[in-house]
């Protein structure tokens, strides 16, 4: 059990921490490399957070060291919980910082203190330059090499990533989890009747069923495809660009084992959703990452062969969270947005699902 303890904030009210005090001394001893430093106040610093799975909070810190006080100051993330049946979120999370940053092709922040089980996690704050939404198409298309270069570098190692337990495994130990979970949202979304964009069109609700009715086939196709090593949401929500131009790459809770396209699909569908207009075509971005994919494994595709992996990876995003994001009380209904979701999931997954499942129904 964790012993929680309280300290002001700016307001006067307690503020409760995840940790204790002997907890986080002995986290920062091991990483400031100071064995002698002691915790001396912990308070709430503001922070400019946005989309993130899990609770963030500014942490400031100060310390004695060597007779001197210091400040630091770090984020604070407590990951929300996830479905029964799934290694939790934070576990993923503080087992990509621990075991596998050294060999992660991308810049992420550094892991401060965690708890062994993931409930919490303190990062080193890397505030970005550029807001997602001023992207320039630079910025994408180095989004899309960088994303090229975490698949080469764990092509094909899926049975080598067996050796992380905590790695999410959607397509095969986790994959009734994610579509029993799918139903139950597609239940509550038919009982409330909302939101309207769905459960008003009957062309919608028959797509769907038809979809989590052959989760099945859809997880087969893919479980043919070279795996990777996934970072599950990637996009520009989760990047910061820092003040030397890097991109910092953040919230790995959804990192896990499957077909390289699902991450491409995340990028770019997530990407129009929620920053429309981009500053560059779709399709230039897809054809960047299938010729970085080429150039560096030596994997391509026909045209055929790529119509398959990118509708059965986007089918299998939908299963594995657009029910339950669409199941979410507080899911962002306006009709611009739903105008969005329509062209840019809902449209292409009845095609998908017209042209492939129907079939093999």
């Amino acid at each position: 059990m964790i012993t929680q303890i309280s300290m002001a904030s700016s307001s006067g009210l307690a503020i409760a921490w995840p940790f204790t005090t002997a907890e986080l001394t002995a986290a920062l001893r091991r990483y400031l490399d100071d064995a002698s430093l002691s915790v001396l106040r912990i308070s709430e610093e503001p922070i400019n957070a946005r989309h993130a799975i899990g609770l963030l909070r500014g942490v400031g810190i100060d310390l004695e060291r060597a007779g001197h006080e210091e400040h630091y100051s770090y984020v604070l993330k407590e990951p929300q919980a996830t479905r029964l049946g799934l290694a939790g979120a934070g576990r993923r999370e503080v087992g990509l910082y621990r075991s596998l940053t050294s060999q992660v092709p991308l810049a992420v922040p550094e892991l401060v203190a965690s708890d062994s089980a993931g409930a919490w996690l303190m990062l080193e704050p890397y505030p970005t330059e550029v807001q997602p939404e001023a992207w320039t198409a630079d910025h994408y298309r180095r989004a899309v090499i960088n994303l090229a270069r975490l698949h080469d570098r764990f092509w094909n190692l899926s049975e080598d990533l067996s050796a992380y337990p905590w790695l999410g495994r959607p397509l095969t130990a986790e994959f009734d989890v994610y579509v029993v979970a799918a139903a139950q949202a597609m239940e509550l979304i038919v009982q409330r009747g909302s939101p309207a964009v769905v459960t008003n069109s009957m062309i919608w609700l028959t797509t769907l069923a038809r979809l989590l009715n052959q989760a099945d086939v859809v997880a087969r196709v893919l479980q043919s495809a070279p795996h990777t090593l996934l970072h599950g949401d990637y996009w520009p929500g989760n990047i910061s660009i820092d003040e030397d131009g890097r991109q910092v790459v953040y919230d790995w809770q959804m990192v896990g084992v499957g077909p390289a396209v699902i991450d491409l699909v995340v990028f770019i569908n997530n990407s129009q959703l929620w920053l429309s207009p981009l500053p560059v075509e779709p399709a230039e971005l897809i054809e960047l990452y299938r010729g970085e994919i080429a150039a560096h494994t030596g994997q391509t595709w026909n045209e055929q062969e790529w119509a398959i992996q990118w509708d059965f990876s986007m089918m299998w995003r939908f299963v594995q969270e657009g029910f339950s994001l669409l199941a979410l009380p507080t899911r962002l209904a306006n009709s611009s947005h739903d105008y969005l979701l329509e062209r840019i999931w809902l449209e292409p997954l009845d095609k998908a699902v017209y042209r492939w499942l129907k079939q093999l129904q």
